[in-house]
Order: structure tokens, then sequence, then C-alpha cells
């Protein structure tokens, strides 16, 4: 597959955050997530076969997120898009291509918010 043909197949901008410690004003830290950027990509359920390999690899996964290798993204990131949300579980670069990573993610589901909040 060329460059210019995979790149047609990324349709859609994800924001891409990373974990932050911050002073949760009591002596401690809290974790927050800073967004670092938008980049194209696309995002996709993980097929039966990928999740096994995973889970034989002590990890869990529920999409696989596609983007133009470079733009930095790391285990811990999250990606959000098409009203949702996943944390980034590993990187993988496809045979080596130099082109494209696949990124194995897990879906971080939404909290429910309280009555009254």
């Amino acid at each position: 597959m060329n460059n210019t043909h995979f790149k047609s197949l990324l349709n859609r901008d994800y924001l891409i955050s990373r974990p932050v410690r911050i002073a949760n004003g009591q002596g401690g830290w809290a974790i927050a997530f800073m967004p670092l950027m938008t980049v194209p990509g696309r995002l996709r359920p993980a097929s039966s076969a990928e999740r096994e390999v995973a889970l034989q690899e002590q990890r869990a996964i529920t999409h696989v997120f596609y983007v133009i290798e470079g733009w930095g993204i790391q285990r811990d990131d999250t990606v959000e898009g098409d009203e949702v949300t996943v944390r980034v579980q590993g990187v993988r670069e496809p045979s080596r291509a130099d082109h494209h990573v696949e990124i194995d993610c897990l879906e971080i589901q939404k909290a429910t918010k309280e009555i009254g909040s």
C-alpha cells in the first residue's frame, strides 16, 4: 500500500492527551490529562484475534488506532474522537515500514454524573 493511499484512510481528527502530575493542594499529586495535539487517524474496534493475542501478552485492548509515524504517541496517552476515548496500551510499527504505526488501545468508560452535582 502506498503512503498516499494510506493517508486517505485517515479520515478523522483525534485529540491526543498525555497524563501529567499536578499538585492536589494537600501535599500530594493527582493525574490530569494535558491536550497535546490533534492528529488525523483511524480508530477501529479490535478483532477477536487481536484481543486474544493482546491477552496472551498480559494486556487488554478494545480498539486499534492508525496514524502516520512520527507523532510521538506513547503508552498511557489518550486518544479522543468519534465519541470514544481510549488509552494507549502499546505502539507497533508493522513491518518496519517507517510510514505508519498501529496503536493498541483500551476504551475508557465514561463515568456517570451524580444527580444534583
